[in-house]
């Protein structure tokens, strides 16, 4: 594509094509190409049919075309306008490549909303950024280009009806792709894309990255929480009848109720699950107090970050599989109410107060924290500036300011507390004591890259379980009883680590368990047992003495019976259904028709 380059005397030039019609194909040509060679769903070396694959590259390209057409309409400039869109396709390509690699998911709709308050996401995403100087020219290289195109002269071509009309064409083509209208949901038919929520970095490999992203919005986004099988519901109450019929009739509540304090404790997990890590070295405060308290393996939603998912089972006591594919449960479900703990906790009189040193504002819980029932939000703002461990608030300062929550007197308190300081990114940890550091005990093999990661988390890691250690010492030590459950959210992202070492039991890293430990300061009997994330809130209820909240006395229940399983599809189902029922408020009809006394079957009848 010709550009008249300027002539030294000019000191007016401006950027500008000769040829309008044949640079507006370049330009088009162009953004097709980026496509191609940038998305992972197209490749034309699979053998798969030229026109699948054309399909497919054309697919893709159509909201990239529809951007370039917009901005076309509105900057008259072809070169800025093909600029602009490169720019922002080589972003969108390099966070899905990040985050597929770190997080082992591809990138979703829901990680765009970042974008509409984007100070508390750069705060943290910027820890994951590495400047060299290559890096800082490259970027001070295209603010140079960007400021230089935008002396670009506009396309006589695009007259004001011509732009008018291109700009109201992109338009109408970007709004009826987000709103996924009959005609695209034909063009785009994800059956036959193969567009599955439950294997989404499968689905951008065959549907390519932009139209796995169309998919997911039109298939999950905003819908709610879906409708629940009931037969599916039905048919599991009934299996189980007797037993949960048993588990309702004594269902009630202590009279005197404990005070309950959960950590969710970020990136917690064994390393001695990991090959060549020393087994008797860490978490040993944990390993100390399990032997007072409940304790066991815990299966989590998600790997390496997406905290909210096991959030969202432990507050909710639902799957996140029942959500049918949502991974982003508080920014996509918007819901006005959620039932689960902080609910449970306030129609019992307690006082519902959650705890997180970041930003109010983050994965949305500014608005779900209410939506779930917390009558107090703590965020960053409530803990010292000072108070800082490598790169965030320290567990230290959480530790101080849950026991600072807990009056000795008073009604009863519900504290849901997320640490901080064990976030990542690990391969770089500020202002670490340096020798306690180098003494951490680290595997030999370990190449010095994969040391420095390992070796910033072990550090972190370390701080965790002495808060932990820290903060049961003094539950302990109340007169008031007092009820702590703490465990992991997910696997910290040690990538290096898991590929050079491996793990014990030779399962890959998404299929490794976290910790959770329960402990009552009235009662000291070790129990051990392995869970999933959305069994934690009625084992925690059950501990303290709330057992009249029917849907978690019900899965308190199932999942203790000796026959319970998940592998079991029909068992499957039916969680998942009574999920949903939970979740959309439609739970009680459907116990009272199926549990209720008068529905037993008569054993005298002929």
């Amino acid at each position: 594509m010709p550009i008249l380059a300027p002539s030294l005397p000019d000191r007016h030039w401006r950027p500008h094509v000769p040829h309008e019609r044949r640079a507006l194909a370049g330009c088009t040509l162009l953004l097709l190409l980026l496509v191609a060679h940038l998305d992972p769903g197209i490749d034309f070396s699979h053998g798969e049919p030229l026109a699948t694959v054309l399909h497919r590259l054309a697919l893709n390209a159509m909201p990239v075309l529809a951007a370039f057409a917009l901005l076309l309409g509105l900057t008259r400039r072809a070169l800025l306008s093909t600029w602009l869109v490169l720019l922002g396709a080589v972003g969108l390509y390099a966070a899905h490549a990040a985050k597929l690699d770190a997080l082992r998911m591809p990138l979703l709709p829901g990680d765009l909303r970042f974008l509409a308050d984007p100070g508390p996401a750069l705060r943290l995403f910027s820890q994951y950024l590495h400047i060299d100087l290559l890096h800082a020219l490259l970027a001070i290289a295209g603010a140079g280009v960007t400021v230089a195109l935008l002396r670009e002269r506009p396309l006589r071509l695009l007259d004001w009806r011509r732009r008018l009309g291109v700009g109201a064409l992109a338009l109408l083509l970007g709004a009826s792709l987000y709103a996924g209208s009959g005609p695209w949901r034909r063009v785009y038919d994800s059956q036959a894309l193969g567009f599955q929520p439950w294997a989404l970095d499968q689905t951008a490999l065959r549907a390519g990255l932009v139209g796995s992203m169309l998919l997911y919005h039109w298939e999950l986004g905003g819908n709610g929480i879906p409708d629940a099988d009931r037969d599916a519901a039905v048919t599991l109450l009934r299996a189980h009848a007797p037993r949960l019929r048993a588990s309702l009739a004594l269902a009630g509540s202590d009279a005197a109720l404990p005070d309950v304090v959960v950590v969710q404790s970020e990136s917690l997990f064994d390393p001695a699950r990991v090959r060549e890590v020393l087994t008797d070295r860490w978490l040993r405060n944990f390993h100390a107090l399990k032997r007072r308290g409940h304790s066991g393996e815990l299966t989590v939603p998600t790997f390496a970050g997406g905290t909210i998912r096991t959030e969202f089972e432990v507050l909710t006591g639902a799957p996140l599989t029942s959500l049918g594919g949502v991974q982003y449960p508080w920014l996509e479900l918007d819901e006005s109410q959620y039932p689960g703990l902080a609910r449970v906790f306030a129609r019992h009189g307690y006082a519902t107060t959650a705890l997180h040193p970041n930003a109010m504002s983050f994965w949305n819980r500014d608005r779900s924290y209410p939506a779930l029932g917390f009558e107090r939000f703590l965020d960053e703002t409530a803990f010292p500036r000072d108070r800082v461990v490598g790169l965030f608030t320290s567990d230290a300062a959480l530790t101080d300011r849950v026991l600072a929550e807990l009056p000795s007197d008073g009604p009863p308190q519900f504290l849901f507390a997320i640490s901080m300081e064990n976030h990542g990114p690990f391969d770089w940890r500020p202002n670490l004591d340096a020798r306690r550091l180098a003494a951490l005990p680290l595997p030999e093999s370990l190449d010095e890259g994969a040391r420095l990661w390992l070796g910033n988390y072990l550090y972190l890691l370390d701080d965790a379980d002495a808060e932990l250690g820290r903060l049961a010492k003094a539950l302990a030590r109340r007169k008031r009883h007092t009820v702590l459950l703490f465990y992991g959210d997910h696997l910290p992202d040690l990538g290096p680590v898991y590929a050079q070492l491996g793990f014990d039991d030779g399962r890959d890293a998404l299929a490794q368990p976290v910790p959770w430990l329960l402990l009552d300061n009235r009662n000291k009997r070790p129990q051990r047992r392995d869970l999933h994330a959305w069994m934690l809130p009625a084992h925690l209820l059950e501990t303290a003495g709330i057992r009249d909240e029917a849907y978690f006395n019900i899965i308190a229940s199932l999942t203790a019976a000796p026959d319970f399983t998940l592998d079991d599809p029909v068992t499957r189902a039916g969680i998942h259904a009574l999920a949903q029922l939970h979740l959309r408020g439609e739970l009680a009809p459907v116990l009272e028709t199926i549990l209720s006394p008068a529905t037993e079957p008569d054993s005298h009848a002929p």
